[in-house]
């Protein structure tokens, strides 16, 4: 209703369904992690990533596609990237900084804006409209409520969000309406099926 009535940005949904996600993985017997311990002989799947199961390879993939869809579109909107944890965030980070060498040598491009990152400080430069960096806040919970940002035209999640309250106050971190920052909608990036999860209503 607020957004038929204009109160809030109206958003387009891009559902991100990686290979590695859609197949799972299963490792080879006797494949080892990178401490050395053998990995149990079963079928990963998506709700295993980043919680029971690290790969590289789908954060940088994660991190490549919100790259790619910025450099399409526009590469100062401000985006958050909702992670697993504080973990997955410091990896987050990494890899987007990998996809963005030609722009992180400008002052927080891409900033980790957790509750142990040291760059807390940075939260109100990105929440205040008139200030351009960070453009990226990669997070796990710590901006998911009670941070307004008005200008945030993409909301990334690669976290599984199970509460419909928390579901709720993460998307609305893009419902601000900003004419005179041209800010008028938002998109929202789900590399985790959130729309799919039972008892929360799809996007569309």
């Amino acid at each position: 209703q607020g957004i038929e009535d204009g109160f809030l940005a109206p958003y387009k949904v891009i559902r991100v369904n990686l290979d590695i996600d859609i197949n799972g993985f299963r490792p080879y017997p006797g494949m080892r992690d990178i401490h050395g311990e053998v990995l149990e002989d079963r079928l990963y799947e998506q709700k295993d990533f980043d919680r029971i199961l690290v790969i590289p390879e789908r954060t940088r993939a994660v991190a490549r596609r919100i790259s790619d869809f910025l450099k399409e579109t526009d590469r100062y909107a401000k985006t958050i990237i909702f992670c697993e944890d504080i973990p997955h965030a410091e990896r987050m980070k990494t890899a987007l900084t990998n996809e963005n060498t030609d722009l992180v040598v400008e002052q927080s491009y891409i900033a980790q804006i957790t509750s142990r990152s040291g760059e807390t400080e940075l939260l109100d430069d990105f929440t205040d409209p008139h200030e351009p960096f960070p453009v990226i806040a990669v997070t796990s919970r710590l901006m998911s409520t009670g941070v307004n940002t008005q200008t945030c035209k993409v909301v990334a999640l690669d976290r599984t969000v199970n509460s419909m309250t928390e579901f709720k106050q993460i998307i609305g971190r893009g419902t601000r309406v900003r004419e005179d920052c041209d800010k008028m909608y938002f998109s929202i990036m789900d590399f985790r099926k959130n729309y799919s999860v039972p008892g929360q209503p799809p996007y569309q």
